[in-house]
Order: structure tokens, then C-alpha cells, then sequence
């Protein structure tokens, strides 16, 4: 049986990364342990709750970098961006038949090597700035699989059936990536975000998806949204970190409030609703 790009890439990450991807932790960052870690490793610790945002940074800028000079290392960055390719690839091709998954799963793959290559290595939340264009990309991949389909069966297509994504989705990430580099949501938080309230996942789907409680990715959800939306109605005297997140990602006032919009717990009298 033919194995999948996916696994093809993570079968040859597994086997050389023992002994040919590997960084001594301290040349990493101090918070790693004084001694070799491998990739396969290394990529336990970037998705542990635990390990700190400057770390992962620290972690992604290393590789990449080691990426662009080395066809090893870049399996490793793969490797290391496998969890996310996965979850991409699975959400883009839900419902397409095999060869546009295989088609999707080549084009997310050639996609993020380029990301690899190209992306500024001093760029605060690198993880996660990858993980937002990639998310992207693997859009853009369906509604083109969605199109095509489309127009096979009935020769033409309304555009507006398969319009592109508002401009407000955008404005929504952007602010979500500056939040993250501004250190009011963690790059889990602003995944948890982005997930349930751009791309319209339910709370279930992804308790089911992740194994975290239903009730637990709530509350997370709702503390995330609620210091996301303090930061973005502060003026910049009454917060600092407002001031970082308009800078890091300006943002129009128009778009501004639809953020907030998004990001805000509705207050009313009524509890919490926990159900997406």
C-alpha cells in the first residue's frame, strides 16, 4: 500500500531524527535542559501547555533556519509542522474524494516549505504564524476543490456560492497573531479562537478532536475572548499591551469593531452559553 505525502515525510522524520536532528538545549534556550534533544523529541515539547512562548520561538527559528540549508533539516521542519499539516489537510479535504486530498496534501506540503524558506526568522509567534498560513492556504485549496467540483457537475458556478473569505476573517487573524505576540492570548487560546469562531468548528468537534473536556475548552475560550476584548477597547494610556497589539497588526476602526465584535462575551443577564 502506498503511503500518503504525510506519512511518507513523518516515516523519514521518525527515522533520522534520533541521530541526525538534533540541538543541544542549551544553545536553544536556557528554560531546555543541558543536553541533546532530538527533533521528534523536541516537537513533544512544542506542543506541551507548558513550554513557554519564547522557547517555541526559539525552537522554530532554529530549525528554519538549519531548514534552508539542508534537506534533512527541512524533513524536520516538517516533521515539527506535522500535527499541524495533519489538522489542515483533514479539515480542508472533509467530504473530497482521495486524489483532491492527495492533490491538497501535495500543495500544503510545497506550500510550507516556501513559508519555511521565506518567513522572517525574527518574527515574534513564528509557530503560530505559520500555522495561520497554512490554515490559509488549505482554504483556499478546498474552495478550489469545491469550484472544481462544482463546475464538473453543473458546468457553471455562481460566484457567490464560493465567494472569497470576508475581509473581516482576515482583520480577525491578523489581530489574533498580534495578540499572541503581545502576550494577552497564548497561541493555543488564539487557535481555540480562531477555530470556533472563524472557521466555525463546535466546541464538541474539537473536544472530540483533542481530547480536552467540552466545559474546559470553554472557559479557556471565554478568558481568552475576555482579555482579548479588554485589550482591544483600551485606549492606549489605559493599556500597554493594546498599544503593542495596534502595533503589531494595525487594524482600520471599522474593522477594529467588528473585531471585537467577534471577540467579546455577550453580556446579558444569562450565563455563559458554552455551546458554539
Amino acid at each position: 500500500m502506498n503511503l500518503s505525502l504525510l506519512c511518507q515525510i513523518e516515516s523519514n522524520f521518525v527515522e533520522i531524527a534520533p541521530t541526525q536532528l538534533t540541538l543541544h538545549g542549551a544553545h536553544v534556550h536556557p528554560w531546555l535542559e543541558g543536553r541533546t534533544y532530538s527533533l521528534l523529541e523536541l516537537r513533544e515539547v512544542l506542543l506541551a501547555r507548558t513550554t513557554p512562548n519564547q522557547v517555541r520561538d526559539a525552537l522554530w527559528r532554529h530549525t528554519m533556519q538549519a531548514a534552508r540549508h539542508s534537506q534533512e533539516w527541512m524533513i524536520g521542519a516538517l516533521g515539527l509542522t506535522m500535527p499541524l499539516l495533519r489538522g489542515c489537510v483533514g479539515r480542508a479535504g472533509r467530504g473530497l474524494d482521495p486524489d483532491n486530498v492527495q492533490f491538497i496534501e501535495a500543495e500544503l506540503v510545497a506550500f510550507t516549505i516556501r513559508q519555511i524558506r521565506t518567513a522572517t526568522l525574527d518574527h515574534g509567534a513564528l509557530g503560530y504564524y505559520l500555522l495561520c498560513r497554512v490554515r490559509r492556504a488549505a482554504l483556499g485549496e478546498r474552495k478550489r476543490a469545491l469550484v472544481a467540483a462544482a463546475q464538473r457537475d453543473w458546468g457553471s458556478v455562481e460566484a457567490a456560492d464560493f465567494e472569497d473569505e470576508p475581509e473581516t476573517a482576515r482583520s480577525c487573524e491578523l489581530v489574533l497573531q498580534a495578540a499572541v505576540r503581545a502576550g494577552i492570548v497564548t497561541a493555543a487560546e488564539a487557535e481555540l479562537i480562531a477555530r470556533t469562531r472563524l472557521e466555525k468548528s463546535t466546541l464538541v468537534a474539537l473536544s472530540t478532536e483533542t481530547g480536552v473536556a467540552y466545559k474546559t475548552l470553554a472557559k479557556r475560550r471565554q478568558r481568552a475572548e475576555t482579555r482579548l476584548a479588554a485589550a482591544l477597547s483600551a485606549s492606549p494610556r489605559q493599556a500597554s499591551n493594546s498599544s503593542s497589539l495596534e502595533a503589531s497588526a494595525p487594524v482600520s476602526p471599522g474593522d477594529r469593531g467588528r473585531v471585537s465584535e467577534v471577540a467579546r462575551p455577550k453580556t446579558s443577564k444569562t450565563p455563559w452559553p458554552l455551546a458554539s
